[in-house]
């Protein structure tokens, strides 16, 4: 894992009460870090959601986290 995959891992561990080491192996899909390493992630989302000024907002989690679906499914994001 890289040092920024390992950063990402210490602050969702941050953010969920639990150990890094947890984290990595109950909630985060190890697709999740191929996919990284090879550029592809949900920042196109994130960027559209940004433009709109609706990034933040509580109602963005379900378009964050149906991005991060299509990710792990192959769809896109």
């Amino acid at each position: 894992m890289t040092a920024r995959g390992a950063r990402a891992v210490r602050e969702v561990s941050h953010y969920l009460g639990n150990t890094p080491a947890v984290c990595r192996t109950s909630y985060i899909d190890p697709k999740v870090f191929e996919l990284f390493e090879q550029g592809v992630t949900v920042a196109p989302v994130l960027t559209r959601l940004g433009e709109h000024g609706e990034f933040g907002r509580p109602a963005t989690q379900g378009a964050v986290e149906a991005a991060v679906l299509d990710l792990l499914d192959g769809s896109g994001g």
